[in-house]
């Protein structure tokens, strides 16, 4: 038998899918990382039928008592890898979250999740939400009022098709708070509200697998840290494949759907007993190969990036064929994780520098105040953040052989402001400013 992500492609082929094939491994790998995760971290939950009167989770198969596994500088931590796909209107980005969460046919959907505790928790978002309707709110007595989706999707996965929905509900008064609550439920699963009549507080394990267009996506205050991004090309050739697809998809014979339902049935199965076996007879420990700690240490990955990629080789390992407890969790580097790390870095390139081409474009062999620029910043790419501009330049500018700080010489008394190079030096002395001190360092 193949292995489940040649599996899970070879099923997308033969619905006549269309350029997905690098694209399906890494939902797999989040599958994987969700449930090692929960291994880390389910053994303290919030939900406990025991502990939690007003709001519990009665059957979850993901609860457990073992201790973690998983706790690099003494801390618990978190190993979710969360999906964002940037494509263009009809690229194909919501096909790729029906394929796994669709309700009925979705490969990881389960219509007894909810009530039996059996398989995990699926649900396609809705296109409004409001702050407190994701994370909650609390009535006159200090309850929490309803039920906020980041509570009852807890140990499951929450797919939107378009994930600006929550972006712009943080632009709207009722919902001011969105963006903060949204990245620390991502990074660490933990809700913290201090309210007027009370707080609301729980720590939360779902996934989030989103889709964007271009135009709205939004990447400000951290929240690319959080995100594992895809990006989806159009092109007038994959356009015509769609419509060859199609075709195919509407003149398949009975027995070829019956054999593609009996396959869906089969690989919603081995992932459901993955998870059991995970659950139950987890790992003793984690062990990094150096090989893989060796390409997450280049110098073109940067210090967060290496975080998400370690995530992507957690559940690359989560779901290798044969699964073996009690025992050390070896992740390695062989050639298919090599490939997919490669591929699934050339996608976030693409999509996390056209930022920066853009600057480069557009003050390309000019100097400029660093307060002017970070107007500029503030106003085309982080949506009004003057802070998260700061953060922008340092992560995304500084280093960058073509840009440079420097302070000029000044004729009067007044004070001289840091003016910022975009382009090659070749004035003698802000060749200086930039290198000489690095130089002086070294000697």
């Amino acid at each position: 038998m193949s292995n489940i992500i040649d599996r899970v492609v070879k099923f997308a082929q033969d619905n006549y899918y269309v350029d997905v094939e690098d694209k399906i491994p890494i939902f797999i790998c989040s599958i994987g990382a969700h449930i090692f995760n929960a291994i880390n971290k389910c053994s303290r939950c919030d939900f406990h039928p025991a502990t939690n009167a007003q709001f519990n989770i009665p059957n979850c198969p993901l609860r457990h008592e073992f201790a973690p596994i998983y706790t690099p500088m003494s801390q618990l931590a978190d190993t979710r890898l969360h999906i964002l796909m940037r494509g263009e209107k009809g690229s194909g980005k919501s096909i790729l979250i029906n394929l796994f969460l669709a309700e009925g046919t979705g490969l990881l959907y389960s219509s007894s999740a909810m009530n039996d505790g059996i398989g995990f928790r699926t649900m396609l978002g809705p296109n409004s939400i409001t702050e407190a309707g994701m994370f909650g709110s609390v009535d006159e007595e200090g309850d929490i009022a309803g039920r906020p989706l980041a509570r009852e999707m807890c140990g499951g996965f929450l797919g939107f098709e378009e994930s600006s929905s929550l972006t712009d509900a943080n632009k709207k008064d009722h919902s001011v708070d969105m963006k903060n609550q949204l990245l620390t439920s991502l990074d660490n699963g933990r809700v913290n509200k201090a309210m007027r009549n009370g707080w609301v507080t729980y720590n939360t394990r779902y996934t989030m697998w989103g889709g964007t267009q271009p135009a709205r996506l939004e990447m400000e205050s951290g929240l690319d840290r959080r995100l594992f991004i895809i990006d989806i090309e159009m092109s007038p050739e994959k356009e015509a494949a769609y419509k060859v697809a199609q075709h195919k998809q509407s003149n398949m014979t009975r027995e070829q759907r019956a054999d593609l339902a009996s396959e869906s049935i089969a690989i919603r199965n081995w992932i459901n007993t993955r998870m059991l076996d995970a659950i139950f007879d987890p790992p003793s420990g984690v062990i990094f190969a150096d090989s893989l700690g060796d390409w997450l240490n280049r110098p073109d990955i940067r210090s967060y990036e290496a975080d998400i990629f370690r995530r992507l080789a957690i559940g690359y390992s989560m779901m290798k064929q044969d699964w073996v407890g009690n025992q050390p969790l070896t992740i390695g580097l062989d050639s298919k994780l090599l490939s997919l790390l490669e591929s699934a870095l050339l996608m976030r390139r693409s999509v996390m520098d056209t930022e920066v081409r853009l600057i480069k474009d557009t003050y390309w062999m000019q100097d400029i105040t660093k307060s002017t620029l970070l107007k500029e910043i503030s106003r085309i790419i982080t949506n009004g953040d003057y802070t998260s501009a700061k953060r922008w330049i340092g992560e995304n500018l500084e280093g960058q052989m073509w840009y440079s700080e420097y302070v000029p010489k000044s004729k009067g008394r007044g004070r001289r402001g840091v003016m910022c190079r975009i382009g090659p030096l070749t004035d003698p002395e802000q060749v200086k400013q930039k290198w000489g001190a690095n130089n002086e360092n070294k000697e």
